[in-house]
This record gives structure tokens, C-alpha cells and sequence, in this order.
């Protein structure tokens, strides 16, 4: 077990306890906490808005003794009977690690929170965590601990995220690493054809679902036909004939989403990779996502990817209303 390993494990047990003097005792000095921001995509921002949002629960970058303190004061009446926090897979090196968890617990609301998350965690050389990045079903966060509040929109001045930053060097990358990442020219380009020939014949693609939180079980059989992106597994087949009739429709004045990889985590078959997307949209709205993806590489293809984004942005921007998510 790395370091990383270790500590990506013990933060989610000390969460799923709701031990926040566990979880500050696993942190580096100045550790940060970043979650994505809706509509508001300069909040989320780590360079724009260093400081994050000012929201909860989307709040963008926030100093870990801050978040903490956040949690504290909000305390165990946000959920009376607890948050369970249940890790499913896990990819990682010596410096970071990638858990992927489903969390379930019962809102003083009475709400049911099921949420399904992508953590990052980035330790230093003792092993101490000081960063943690949480990719989440933003919609129904926002729906369950935010009390459903608008949440204003802003869109960043250049591309999407940190796209202006060189992408990592493939020089000496696994084969697992370069089919994965192969996947984003072809789809900039709006090349379907070519994007549709690097996965296996029963490949599967996930995104969580908004507010029916059934069609998103991962492990469920999904419905693209419900509500657009937010559809759950379902079949390549399907995702590639939604994404051939979405670019027929003319959504984007480019020719389709531009994705560019910031940085990748490869473990056997699996490979994490952190991305952001940036598209200009037929009305002229941009488009402007970040992405933790999930892609299960095996010798004859991709055979699955799990899509961890800012759904609520997609809601926002792309016209699917987030009440019907």
C-alpha cells in the first residue's frame, strides 16, 4: 500500500465516522479542499478564485481548517443519523490516489443524500494530505445540502479550467494511459467514427443522474432517453447514437467539446484522468466543465468509462433542466 493509498483511505474512514479530528489530523499544514461551483464556473476556479466561492456546499477551493470548521459548525444535525461514506475502487502512485465512493445518509430535511464522488488526493513526503479534490453529482448536492438555492452564473475569460497548461508528457505513459487519452482529439475534432473505434463492443459509460438517483446506481442499468447527459451505464451504442443526434442538432458553433487532460493516474487497467472541457454551445453559451475520468482500459479497447463532472453545469448551460434531473 503507497502512502497515498493510505492516506486517501484513512481521510474517507475518518469521514465516513464523522471524525473531524481525524480528518485534520491526516492533513498537511495549509491543505485545501476543492469541490466544483454550478453555474458559477469562475468559483470554482483554483486561479481566478483562489479563495474559493463563498458557498457551501460548492464552494471551490477552500482551506482545509476552514472546511472543517464549516463541518463543525453545521455539526451533526445536517445529518442526525450520520453520513456513510463507502469507498468501490481505488487508483493510485506514490504521490496521489483516486477513490471512487458512494455516500449515503438522511438530510435534517428528510432528504435522502446518495451521492457517488470521485476524491483526489495529493500527499507530500511524509504522507500527510494536502489536497483534496471532490468530484461529485453537483445537482443533487446542491438540491440536499444546499436547500436547492440559485446559484449565479459566471463563465471563465479564456478556456475552461487550466486548459492553457501543457498537457502531461506521454513520453514513456502505458498503453492504457495513450488509449484513454486518445480519446479527446478525436472528439474536438466531432469525429465520432474515430472516437467510437477506441472502445470494445460492450463498452459502458456512467454519468451519475441528478435528481433520480436510482438511474445512476452504478452498477444499474441506466436511460439516456430520460434526460440527455444525466443517464447512469449504459450501453456505448447509445451514448455514441445520443452523442451522433446532439451534434446533428448543431449544439456547437465548434465541433464539439475540446477536452484537454491536465494529469493522469494509471493502476492496471484503470486510469484516472483529471480534464476540463470547453465548447461554444449554438446560442453562443460556453461550456466550460471539469472532469475526473474513470476509463477501463483492456487489450481489444476502452471497455467502460465513469464520468465524474459538474452536472450542474451541464443543467445551467446545455438547457436540461436540473428540477427534472
Amino acid at each position: 500500500m503507497t502512502r497515498a493509498v493510505r492516506a486517501g483511505m484513512d481521510f474517507i474512514s475518518a469521514l465516513d465516522r464523522g471524525s473531524l479530528g481525524g480528518l485534520a489530523r491526516l492533513c498537511a499544514p495549509g491543505a485545501t479542499w476543492w469541490v466544483d461551483s454550478g453555474p458559477d464556473r469562475r468559483g470554482g476556479d483554483p486561479d481566478l478564485a483562489p479563495n474559493g466561492s463563498g458557498r457551501f456546499p460548492l464552494h471551490g477551493v477552500m482551506r482545509m481548517d476552514e472546511k472543517l470548521a464549516l463541518m463543525r459548525a453545521l455539526g451533526p444535525d445536517a445529518f442526525p443519523t450520520g453520513c456513510r461514506q463507502i469507498p468501490r475502487r481505488v487508483i493510485a502512485d506514490d504521490d496521489v490516489c483516486v477513490i471512487e465512493v458512494e455516500g449515503f445518509g438522511v438530510h435534517a430535511s428528510g432528504l435522502e443524500y446518495a451521492n457517488r464522488y470521485g476524491f483526489v488526493f495529493d500527499v507530500d513526503a511524509a504522507g500527510a494530505v494536502v489536497s483534496v479534490r471532490e468530484y461529485l453529482d453537483t445537482i443533487h448536492a446542491q438540491q440536499v445540502v444546499g436547500g436547492g438555492a440559485t446559484v449565479p452564473r459566471s463563465s471563465l475569460d479564456g478556456r475552461a479550467g487550466r486548459a492553457d497548461r501543457a498537457a502531461p508528457d506521454l513520453a514513456g505513459a502505458p498503453p492504457s494511459v495513450v488509449s484513454s487519452l486518445a480519446m479527446w482529439p478525436a472528439l474536438a475534432r466531432g469525429d465520432i467514427d474515430a472516437f467510437a473505434a477506441l472502445f470494445t463492443a460492450d463498452a459502458t459509460w456512467w454519468t451519475d443522474s441528478g435528481r433520480d438517483r436510482d438511474r445512476g446506481r452504478p452498477h444499474g442499468r441506466g436511460d439516456i432517453g430520460a434526460n440527455g447527459p444525466f443517464h447512469g451505464t449504459v450501453p456505448m451504442a447509445e451514448k455514441l447514437h445520443a452523442m451522433r443526434a446532439r451534434l446533428a442538432t448543431g449544439a456547437y458553433r465548434s465541433a464539439a467539446v475540446d477536452v484537454t487532460a491536465h494529469r493522469w493516474v494509471a493502476d492496471d487497467t484503470l486510469v484516472a484522468i483529471e480534464a476540463s472541457g470547453d465548447a461554444t454551445l449554438g446560442d453562443g453559451s460556453r461550456y466550460q466543465n471539469r472532469y475526473l475520468w474513470i476509463v477501463d482500459v483492456r487489450p481489444g479497447g476502452i471497455a467502460g468509462v465513469r464520468e465524474y463532472c459538474d452536472t450542474l453545469h451541464i443543467a445551467d448551460i446545455m438547457g436540461f433542466e436540473a428540477e427534472d434531473a
